[in-house]
């Protein structure tokens, strides 16, 4: 995961950009924070969405609900069979994006259904799947191992994070993302009450984060 910082940083390069908050949900918080942690003269603050902690910490994969992903926590050091899964999943996702994003997007409270079905928000997320399975299994499955040891602590994190979660999440427990706010120096922590992983997607949710990862700290 600290890898993704330093391309990050060349990417920040070539944008110009000097000073920056980021943001990231679930899996993309880790992300997020290695940015911070490779640029800390450069990121001014983060803001999170459901994110997960370091799988590799004790009792953190306790508090994973999704049963998938407790099965891949149970087999990640079988890398063969769990690359198979995921080229197979990858094989199924890129033979019709469309219809995989609206599976998706059935099992989705009726709020964010809605916005979901919002034309550019679906192609926006059929893009979003197409580029992350450009290489196959490869991009997922590096991602899923990235999850356990972060190259970095959630401790060395010192800029202000501002930290949302749904307190119905199915994905993961709610637990971790609390667990995850006491261990950054900084954090706050925002309940979306009674919404579950994909809680973000909800109008007045969207609004409260983006503002959160726009502003800049006084």
């Amino acid at each position: 995961m600290v890898d993704w910082g330093s391309d990050m940083e060349e990417l920040a390069d070539y944008l110009g950009l000097q000073r920056f908050n980021v943001a990231g949900h679930s899996g993309g918080g880790p992300h997020a924070l290695a940015i911070a942690f490779h640029m800390p003269d450069r990121v001014s603050k983060v803001a999170l969405a459901s994110p997960v902690a370091p799988f590799d910490e004790p009792g953190v994969t306790k508090m994973l609900v999704m049963k998938d992903l407790k099965t891949i926590a149970r087999l990640r050091h079988l890398h063969r069979l769990l690359r198979w899964a995921e080229r197979s999943e990858a094989k199924k996702v890129t033979k019709d994006i469309p219809s995989y994003v609206e599976s998706m997007v059935d099992e989705l409270p009726n709020e964010a259904k809605t916005m979901m079905r919002n034309p550019e928000q679906q192609a926006l997320f059929e893009e979003n799947f197409r580029l992350g399975f450009i290489q196959e299994e490869e991009g997922p499955y590096e991602e899923t191992m990235a999850l356990w040891d972060w190259g970095f602590s959630p401790h060395d994190i010192i800029q202000p994070v501002e930290l949302f979660y749904g307190t119905a999440d199915d994905i993961i427990s709610p637990k971790m993302p609390l667990h995850l706010c006491t261990e950054l120096k900084h954090c706050t922590s925002h309940p979306w009450e009674g919404v579950g992983h994909y809680g973000f997607v909800d109008r007045d949710n969207w609004i409260r984060f983006v503002t959160a990862a726009v502003e800049f700290p006084s």
